[in-house]
């Protein structure tokens, strides 16, 4: 489920994701339903989240405010550190995907 920052701020306002080569944020229910993350935290230009892979694979993705978007690797079964950074441009949006 693909998290944009505005949402997110919406959310932190209403309650009050590193992997090489990729970072994550993430929304507590993952779509493909074979990984989940949790423990979202998000700065203007960063994302992290912790993320249980349970079978398949699956990654980060970071949409970034100059127009690119950011993959992290696949990473398989275990529990990881996902997230991702646009560097001095701002979080757009924040994602994670899973495979079988």
């Amino acid at each position: 489920m693909k998290r944009t920052a505005f949402r997110h701020a919406a959310t932190a306002t209403v309650a009050t994701t590193f992997l090489i080569g990729g970072l994550a944020t993430a929304t507590p229910a993952s779509a493909a339903g074979n990984y989940s993350c949790g423990n979202w935290k998000q700065t203007v230009n960063s994302w992290s989240a912790t993320c249980t892979v349970k079978s398949g694979q699956a990654r980060a993705v970071t949409d970034c405010s100059n127009g690119k978007t950011i993959y992290g690797a696949w990473i398989g079964r275990g529990t990881w550190r996902f997230g991702g950074e646009c560097g001095k441009y701002f979080v757009v949006a924040q994602d994670t995907q899973g495979r079988g």
